[in-house]
């Protein structure tokens, strides 16, 4: 009756449609959008034969790459969203959920994936790296709420949503190394001097390293051409011009995974580095 094609186009209208007008109908019931979604997808799927299949293992690239895409555009919200300026004591929640609760959850799941499932140790790391980071996607329903542009805002952002938030932000890039850690486990072997220098060496220090500075650099960028360009055309702030957002995404993401670095980090780091440049301007909510 209808051919598949149509049927997504029709669907993805009605899903963007549905994404900007549940927050507020959903505001006070027991329910989040991602539930909604989910249940949603699992009902047309059940009843509709003519839809493709949705199988992410049979169609592991489109999978991937759609899901990169709604992490990094989560993480670009989570950064711009934040209104406190970057510090060792602003961020202490951060670091110590990233410092101190994260590595024990790294710990813990590994311990119960070897010991209680069996799993060998290589894959209960693997799946301790992907369970123990909060998904900023998910998480978005505890998060901070939009950008702020009064100061005394910014001076009393919610203790537990911005830990929440900005935690989010940066544990998917700092779980990696224990991804990459696993997967070397598991073709080296456990003998330290087979897989430490290069975990240490590259997948901690170079990674995370190139991450932080591609995203700062090209926030940094960013932020001079929004706000403080000289020419009136292409300063972006003066004429409310959102979608702009997804191209530092895009562009922020792209250009670290090809020197080697943590994308999701960037993209956060990114989004930061361009809300500091004007803390207050109202065109981070459009960003946003």
């Amino acid at each position: 009756m209808f051919d598949a094609p149509s049927l997504m186009f029709a669907a993805a209208g009605l899903a963007v449609f549905a994404a900007a007008l549940l927050p507020r109908l959903l505001m006070r019931a027991p329910v989040s959008m991602p539930m909604v979604f989910l249940g949603t997808g699992l009902a047309v799927f059940s009843v509709a034969d003519t839809l493709p299949d949705p199988d992410p293992v049979a169609h592991g690239e489109i999978t991937l790459h759609l899901s990169e895409i709604c992490v990094i555009v989560s993480l670009m919200g989570a950064g711009l969203a934040l209104d406190r300026p970057i510090g060792f004591k602003r961020w202490a929640t951060t670091w110590r959920l990233l410092g101190i609760v994260m590595p024990l959850c790294l710990v813990g799941l590994t311990l119960l994936g070897w010991s209680v499932l069996g799993l060998s140790l290589a894959a209960a790391l693997l799946v301790a790296a992907a369970l123990a980071p909060t998904d900023p996607v998910l998480a978005s329903e505890v998060q901070v709420a939009d950008p702020s542009e009064a100061q005394e805002d910014l001076d009393g952002e919610d203790e537990v949503r911005f830990g929440l938030t900005s935690e989010a932000g940066l544990n998917d890039g700092l779980a990696f190394p224990f991804v990459y850690l696993a997967i070397a486990l598991s073709v080296v072997g456990t003998a330290p001097a087979a897989w430490l220098p290069h975990f240490t060496a590259v997948d901690v220090a170079w990674r995370i390293a190139v991450g932080c500075l591609a995203g700062y650099l090209v926030g940094r960028l960013l932020g001079r051409v929004f706000f403080r360009s000289p020419i009136d055309s292409i300063r972006m702030a003066s004429h409310s011009e959102g979608f702009v957002a997804l191209a530092a995404t895009f562009l922020t993401y792209g250009i670290t995974e090809m020197i080697e670095g943590y994308g999701f980090i960037a993209v956060f780091v990114c989004a930061l580095t361009i809300r500091a440049g004007e803390r207050t301007h109202g065109y981070h909510g459009v960003l946003h």
